[in-house]
Order: C-alpha cells, then structure tokens, then sequence
C-alpha cells in the first residue's frame, strides 16, 4: 500500500509563508528530511510510534530528540498531568509541588542542595554561566559541547553565531572532548579569567579514564566551577544521569529532556554555596514552576524508581547500535554507529568530517517509506521492546542493501524522491 503524502505536502506549504524555516526547532526543520517522503508533521504519539498528519504509522527512533523516556502518552504521567491541570497550572505565587520536587531531587542526587526550574535546557546552562561568573566575578567560559542557542555558547560556531556580538564572542572558548591538553591552553591563555568549564560528560566516545576526574581537577585548580549539561545523559544514562555513571561530581548541574517525558522542564542543581547566588543573580520567568510539567517529573521519578528505566534503554539501545554496527560491516557501507546505548549515533562523516549528504538523504528516504521514524541520533525509550528493535533491523538491513548496491553502481542521487539534506553545524 502506498503512503499517503498529501496532508503533509499541504501543511508544509502553508508552514513556509508564515514560519521561518516551517519549525520552531533546527533539528526538525524539513531540510534535515526528504520532502515530499518525510512526514513534515507529526500528530500523535503512543508508546514508541508516532503519526503523521496523513496517519501514516512510524516506529520512532528519536523520541521528541531524548524528552520522551517511558513514551508518548505514558498513563503515570499522563494521570499525574491531568490531575494538577484541574487544580491549576500557574499562579501569582509559587505552587507547593516545586518544592516537593526540589526535596525529592536533592535525596536522589547527594551533589545536588539547591534547584531552580526552567523550561527549556538553554534555560538553565545560560543560568549556570551567569551564577558561575557571579560566584567568581570572571567573565570566560570554557565549554565542550551543545548547549542550546544562547549567546554565550552558540558564539564559538562561525554558521550559527550571526547576531552574537565580538564581545561576546571573545568570551568562549572551546576545548576537545578526551583532549586536556586543549582545555589547559585554555587557561594558559587567559589565567584568573575563566569562570565556569561546562561539559556534556560523554560524547560520541565514553571518556578516557580519568578525563572527567582531570577535567574537574583542572577547573578547581584554576578556580573555576565545573558544570555538567546533563540535558541529554540526566535520569537517561543512569538514574542519577553521568554523575552517577561515571562517578564524577560536578558544582552546578543542568536537566531536562527526560526528567518529564515530554512535558517541558529544565532544572538547574548544585551547591548551596553557588546556587545561593541566585538570592541576587536574575534568573526569573512567567512559566518557571509550571506545574504540571513538575507534576510530570515527580510522577516521572517515582515511575524510575519503581521500574528499571535505564536498564531497559541500554539493553535496547545496545541491541539497535550493535546491530546497526554489524549491519554496516555486512554491507561495508562508509557509516559507522558512535554514540552510546543511551543514545546511538548513525555517523556518515567522512574522512574529511563532513556528511556523506546523499548517502544520508537515501537512508532518511528509505527510512521514512519503511515507516522508522529517525534523525540518525537515536534515543530508545521504555516503550520499546527487543520486537520492536528487530523489526527496525530488519527494515534496515533492506535500506542498507539497497545503499551499497546504489554506492557500486554510483548512482545514489538517481534514487534519490527529494532533495538532498542540509547539514545541520550546530556542534
């Protein structure tokens, strides 16, 4: 049965006179799909599947990039949302949830003596920066990462920083992951100036032994705070994010993402002594506290701590990242899986760093008419099961067949329903 495209085309249309981009998000803008095959909208989720606005059905891979994490509509949830939305959702004076949840994250996470709440994760790392440079009264950063769209981190990428100011520019600096070599130069060059290191803590290979250790060491040494965005790892790689996995402390942490499944929420965590700062450091916006995204969380906690969550993800994440792995010495296609369980990455960098864009655009094709929904950047959720995994490995296995034999005979773009993808340079 062919798949029915034609809600999507029409919406598409309509979103381009009236969005920039027709998304609120990069990483769902149509040019990172293939129009004309890639649904363009998504109308409802349930467990591990989505729908697009033609009710075409998908097995998701991305789950709404890492914010859903037991799956869409989970009932603990879902109950624990509907509840608090008939008792309110804001008001000119703070809901006694926040606490309840501020309690229940400083037990789980001993690092943790203080939180403020956001809603997004950009929320809450640009929070971290400006707490850091109040508590040392220094103005640099050192980052290694992705930290959302503000200024201060968006300045060190050349294709996505028009509009940051030199100044502020001036003020960043990047440093290699597994590389601390790259962040002691960093502050060779600007000794007493860096305010806060802010990390993810694991990228597309796990730390070198002792990398995070050096790196925390490094930052207390030069007297600066040392910050984990957990945005993507938190309550995700393990109960208590990379902290707890890697056995590594950091002073400010931020979440987000999975601590709600689905519902939007940011908290930013860590020592009393800096996040007292926040007495007198602005930090303050109508939806801070939104309470059924707190609801959400609380119900979101208890579901983990009752329930193997991240067990779970690992064994499935394993289960697709090995199996794609294999799948690509099997077909000897240019790809690789980079990543971890938690989060499997389908690479097609070259040598030379940059996308195999075709080859990539004929994946996200097939993909798309195999009804797998997926960015490359995978995230499994508790929803899934090991029958859902093999049935993608399956369709994967045709789609990874159907690239070698379209790379022999050099004739990828032939095949190719839509134009190609753009890259995306955010990191």
């Amino acid at each position: 049965m062919a798949r029915i495209t034609a809600n999507s085309k029409a919406l598409f249309e309509r979103a381009l006179r009236h969005i920039p981009r027709a998304s609120q998000t990069l990483s769902k803008a149509p040019d990172q799909f293939v129009k004309g095959v890639s649904p363009y909208a998504f109308k409802k989720g349930i467990g591990c599947r989505v729908w697009d606005v033609d009710d075409n059905e998908y097995i998701d891979l991305s789950s709404s990039l890492g914010g859903i994490v037991l799956g869409y509509q989970h009932p603990v949830v879902e109950e624990a949302v509907r509840k608090q939305r008939q008792e309110g959702t804001i008001f000119g004076l703070p809901g006694g949830l926040e606490v309840e949840l501020a309690e229940r994250l400083t037990k789980l996470l001993p690092f943790v003596e203080m939180v403020r709440y956001g809603l997004n994760g950009s929320d809450v790392t640009a929070a971290a920066i400006r707490v850091s440079r109040a508590y040392t009264g220094r103005d640099h950063v050192a980052k290694c990462g992705y930290h959302g769209w503000p200024d201060w981190t968006i300045a060190t990428n050349a294709l996505r920083s028009k509009g940051v100011p030199q100044a502020v520019k001036d003020l960043t600096h990047e440093f290699a992951y597994n590389d601390l070599s790259s962040l002691e130069k960093i502050f060779n060059e600007f000794p007493n100036k860096i305010a806060a290191v802010i990390m993810e803590p694991i990228d597309a290979a796990p730390p070198k032994p002792g990398f995070l250790e050096s790196v925390k060491e490094l930052a207390h040494k030069h007297g600066a705070v040392f910050i984990f965005d957990e945005l993507v790892t938190g309550f995700r790689l393990a109960h208590g994010g990379a902290a707890e996995y890697f056995k590594v402390t950091p002073d400010l942490v931020c979440y987000g993402k999975a601590i709600s499944n689905g519902e939007p929420l940011s908290v930013l965590g860590g020592k009393r002594e800096i996040m007292s700062m926040l007495d007198e450091v602005f930090f303050s916006f109508t939806y801070a506290g939104y309470l059924p995204s707190i609801a959400a969380a609380l119900a979101t906690l208890t579901f983990m701590e009752e329930n193997d969550v991240q067990g779970k993800i690992q064994k499935t994440g394993a289960m697709l990242m090995e199996g794609c792995q294999n799948l690509i010495s099997q077909h000897k296609l240019p790809l690789k899986m980079t990543g971890y369980p938690a989060h499997p990455v389908l690479s097609f960098k070259g040598a030379d760093g940059a996308d195999n864009l075709p080859l990539k655009t004929l994946f996200l094709q097939e993909t798309a008419k195999a009804g797998i929904f997926t960015n490359c950047k995978h995230f499994t959720n508790y929803a899934h099961e090991e029958a859902d995994i093999r049935v993608v490995l399956e369709k994967i296995d045709a789609i990874f067949k159907t690239m070698a034999e379209a790379m022999a005979n050099n004739n990828i773009e032939k095949l190719l329903e839509g134009p190609i993808v753009r890259a995306r340079y955010v990191r």
